[in-house]
């Protein structure tokens, strides 16, 4: 409590506090005792561990040195306590962010400096026995390892004769290895010796910061057997319990086993699988494995199924795992792991029934069947989902770990008026330990001297909005702080946040600036590239530019990554984002401020979060490596009930996946209406399309020629039962999910007889698109194969006219321009249609905005939603069959027209700005310009020299370049097409 008090700089201390604050030398004594009785017991829980390091490190980072120095304590004592507290209580990440607080010891050889060196774990080790003790690890020499072991056993006690420092410093090195000797990784994982493990080992120990141990978490996945068996598993761990490192050591036990094989890693968003191919693709590669990240559409694109022969682990995203399944079915027959990360979004709307497909797909192999490893933060029935990917009892592992722990408060008002105060209750579910900090917020941190008139005004401080925002500013100090809204637009979403940040800013507050916690060098850069590309006015610039991020799903891409790693490297200290936080990005989060746990939908009406999402979300609270702890701080004391099962750890709600919940809406509005479930139905019915997309996939992987009419049905009625909601359903719906199997079975049988089947396998294209593409794409030109400029007004009318013919997508435009339901979109047709024309010829989205005369924040939720994923999908999924079909009558489509898919996915009018794009060129504004350049050179550029020839311009016209470009696109782009200069 005290600590808090003085990070959140109130200054009334209760009676109690203030006695501990005028006898902190009695104070920390007692901690010492603390330690030192709790290394004699060894029993003492992970928690209280983490509470007495925490204490520790109230010395040795926020009591003001001098008054620390006044009673006698060294802050660096304090900080080697911190540490070794926090290391027998298995939280090493945290050991080692508390030991680098310290200053390092001058003497290398001294038990202090041994002791700094193994918690603290610097790059360049200076004592002998923390070298020794790394080499040991690197050779696998465990014996060795015991060797120092003992001998600092033997060391601890001689040092009783030099001194209370030297036997202290000695003593708890002893015990620190002594606990070493069994944690650390070569001693947990099997056979852990052998030098087969020994090239994961060095790259662990080379990692900054370096890894010498396994999280508990870890550690009980692999003592149940995860290494060394080949059974399905499930796993339950919270967030930042190590997901990431277990899944690298599980790809490099099975690939390095099994050489020829491939292992899959599912990730459901873009956004992780982009931050994976920069981290565990890149680490597995030099481990000489070959891995390889795909995340586009639901058609491969060349790169991504080109020499897939020769790639042995695949991090991708469910709709490119299906696309490269059906592409090439040599690379899925060697498929023998498949890891399904973040597996709670078998429930998601969106994308739930294609996962659960994909799984089922994979599972009903017969011949060397897969295995499944299930991984998610927050499923209470994940020995279900274990049993139906075929894991036994003993194949589901509960963790609770987690490497920083979470505290949970909530703010509340007293009074009105002049007199009101908000108060933060801290810890209020857990009645031991429950504490109110009173002033937290008050009328002095609102009221501020209007400059025009020299009166003091009061800025209105009565919004839950307002205090979100104002209880944010007062963390920052204690680390990077997210605000959290469930909506992204609106007053109540993270727009209007932003907004009401930009509005406090604007008086002079007592309260902390989010500028003063920003790298001014680094950011001033940033906000010129988002002034560039959405304008001055837009609120995500506008909210960089006064030091905090906006951060949500209708942001594109290229622009998240950017905000992202300015998070990632703490050259910003506040977010205001939405669920985009909890999509499995790993941002260095220590405070996390719930503005609303309730998502306000269409009708107006609130709809609450499920707690398990509540989980997952504040499961970024306290990052391993970045935190000690992390704080969560309920800004609506209405909507801390929705909070309080998290906070106390219940369950949540169970995951049945999203196709049981279609299967069951399918059966009550067929009996509502009468209707006979046949294939027209199903092909009319857009919310059935997620479902009929995905058992047609897996099916048409089964159908061959020589198959029999009778046995395909009978395989698909089988494959049925291998669906997760075959496994919960009753009979009788269960038989519904069989019929819709056998539909579409009996659907493509009659497409073998037209002799159509190939066309779909060889284009990865949905089923119900061959009528649409045959009747309406396919005489919207009169000669396809007549040469054509993809970027063309002709190709994209006629493209765009065809797709605005089909119904899902028409209902994806309804939502983007946040129409009725059953409102006609046609009136925003011309609009669209414009929006989409300028993207493919490079404009920005300032640029799309002004000549529409739209909001900003529109253009993006329309481009998110109907350009990068509606239309794109429906379009390569369009043209593919669109060649196809052509060439069964020996028409070859003009390459323009192929290449349309890619100019329509990067917003770049030229071939080479599409090269370039595709070659690794991460800023759309720089491919767009250097690409236009390249296209205007006489004689033309061999395309395979496109990224030679950028390299070339940036080198020889810097200046222009850099004004055209701005430093931090141009330095970007420098390094992404070559160069090995200095990157912004």
């Amino acid at each position: 409590m005290a600590r808090h008090l003085g990070q959140f700089s109130v200054v009334a201390l209760p009676i109690e506090l203030a006695q501990i604050g005028s006898r902190l030398a009695d104070y920390y004594i007692s901690l010492v005792g603390q330690l030192f009785d709790g290394i004699r017991s060894m029993s003492v829980p992970s928690d209280d561990w983490a509470q007495l390091g925490n204490a520790f490190l109230q010395f040795s980072k926020e009591t003001p040195a001098e008054q620390v120095e006044a009673s006698g304590i060294s802050r660096d004592e304090a900080a080697l306590f911190a540490a070794a507290s926090f290391y027998f209580g298995d939280f090493p990440a945290s050991a080692c962010l508390a030991m680098r607080q310290s200053i390092r010891p001058n003497d290398p050889q001294s038990p202090w400096a041994v002791c700094y060196d193994f918690l603290a774990r610097p790059s360049d080790l200076r004592s002998q026995i923390a070298i020794e003790v790394r080499e040991h690890l690197r050779s696998g020499d465990l014996l060795g390892l015991g060797d120092n072991v003992e001998a600092s056993a033997i060391e601890a006690q001689s040092a009783l004769v030099d001194g209370p420092d030297t036997w202290v410093a000695a003593a708890l090195l002893s015990r620190l290895l002594a606990r070493f000797e069994e944690s650390n990784i070569r001693a947990v994982l099997p056979e852990g010796g052998s030098a087969f493990w020994t090239p994961l080992i060095n790259s662990f120990i080379d990692r900054k910061p370096s890894t010498w141990e396994f999280f508990p978490s870890q550690i009980q996945a692999i003592e149940r057997g995860l290494l060394g068996n080949t059974e399905s598993y499930s796993l339950q761990m919270p967030t930042g319990a190590g997901k990431t490192t277990l899944c690298e050591t599980l790809l490099y036990w099975h690939l390095k086993r099994n050489p020829t094989h491939v292992a899959i890693m599912i990730v459901p968003y873009r956004s992780l699988a982009s931050e994976l191919r920069h981290s565990l693709v890149r680490r597995l590669n030099s481990l000489g494995i070959a891995a390889r990240c795909a995340y586009g559409g639901t058609i491969p694109s060349g790169d991504e199924v080109h020499g897939l022969d020769l790639v042995n682990a695949l991090v991708a995203t469910p709709e490119s795992l299906s696309g490269i399944l059906s592409a090439d079915p040599v690379f899925a027959q060697r498929i023998s792991l498949v890891i399904c990360d973040e597996g709670h979004l078998l429930d998601s709307s969106g994308r739930g029934i294609g996962l659960e497909l994909l799984l089922a797909r994979m599972k009903a192999r017969q011949v060397n069947p897969i295995r499944f490893v299930f991984m998610s933060a927050i499923i209470p029935n994940i020995e279900e989902i274990n049993a139906w990917l075929g894991g036994g009892e003993d194949t589901v592992i509960r963790s609770t770990y987690r490497p920083a722990i979470a505290e949970f408060s909530v703010l509340r008002s007293a009074g009105n008026g002049v007199g009101q105060s908000i108060r933060l209750d801290m810890h209020p579910h857990a009645q031991q330990r429950q504490y109110s900090i009173h002033g937290f917020l008050d009328r002095n941190n609102f009221q501020y001297v209007n400059t025009r008139t020299g009166r003091t005004k009061t800025y209105g401080f009565s919004s839950t909005k307002t205090l979100a925002v104002a209880a944010a500013r007062k963390v920052l100090s204690m680390g990077t702080t997210a605000i959290f809204a469930a909506n992204k637009r609106g007053v109540q979403g993270a727009i209007g946040l932003a907004e009401e940040l930009i509005k406090q800013l604007e008086c002079p507050l007592s309260l902390p600036k989010p500028i003063n916690y920003a790298d001014l060098e680094v950011l001033r850069a940033r906000v010129d590239y988002l002034e560039t590309e959405f304008g001055t006015d837009w609120i995500g610039a506008r909210s960089l530019s006064n030091g905090a991020v906006l951060h949500h799903g209708d942001i594109p891409q290229e622009t998240r990554e950017v905000l992202e790693e300015l998070l990632r490297d703490r050259r910003i200290q506040l977010v205001i984002c939405t669920s985009t936080l909890a999509e499995g990005v790993n941002l260095p989060i220590r405070s996390l401020v719930l503005y609303s746990v309730q998502r306000w939908i269409g009708n107006g009406r609130p709809e609450d979060m499920l707690a398990r999402d509540i989980k997952n979300l504040v499961g970024r609270a306290g990052r391993a490596g970045a935190n000690t702890r992390g704080l969560v701080i309920c800004a609506n004391p209405h909507q801390w009930r929705l909070v309080l099962p998290v906070a106390t750890a219940l369950a949540g709600e169970p995951v049945r996946g999203s196709l049981r919940t279609l299967i069951e809406s399918l059966e009550s509005f067929l009996r509502t209406h009468t209707i006979a479930l046949d294939n027209q139905f199903l092909e009319i019915q857009p919310a059935s399309h997620p479902l009929i997309d995905g058992v047609d996939a897996t099916l048409i992987e089964l159908i061959v020629e020589e198959i029999g009419d009778a046995e395909f049905l009978r395989l698909a009625a089988d494959l049925s039962d291998h669906t997760f909601a075959a496994h919960q359903l009753p009979a009788g719906s269960a038989a519904t999910l069989r019929t819709v199997f056998e539909l579409r079975a009996q659907r493509l049988i009659a497409l073998r007889v037209d002799g159509k089947i190939s066309w779909l396998k060889d284009t990865g294209a949905k089923v119900r698109l061959l009528e649409s593409v045959e009747q309406g794409l396919l005489p919207s030109r009169a000669d396809w194969a007549r040469p054509v400029d993809p970027a063309s007004d002709d190709l994209l009318s006629a493209i765009l006219e065809w797709a605005w013919q089909d119904t899902e997508f028409k209902s994806d435009v309804r939502v983007a321009f946040r129409l009725d339901n059953g409102q006609d979109p046609e009136p925003v047709k011309l609009r669209l249609f414009e929006i989409i024309r300028q993207w493919i010829r490079g404009a920005t989205f300032a640029e799309i905005a002004q000549s529409t005369q739209m909001d900003v924040d529109d253009i993006l939720g329309i481009h998110t939603r109907v350009v990068a994923y509606s239309l794109q999908t429906l379009v390569e999924q369009g043209v593919s069959l669109l060649a196809r079909l052509l060439l069964e009558r020996g028409i070859e489509v003009n390459e323009g027209v192929l290449a349309f898919v890619e100019h329509l996915k990067f917003g770049a009018p030229s071939r080479f700005g599409v090269l370039l794009a595709n070659g690794g060129v991460r800023h759309r504004k720089a491919y767009v310009a250097l690409g236009n350049a390249i296209q205007a050179l006489i004689p033309p550029v061999e395309p395979v020299s496109a990224k030679a020839v950028a390299l070339r311009f940036l080198q020889n016209y810097p200046d222009g370049w850099r004004v055209a470009l701005g430093e931090f696109i141009y330095f970007n782009t420098l390094r992404d097409v070559g160069s090995v200069g200095e990157v912004g």
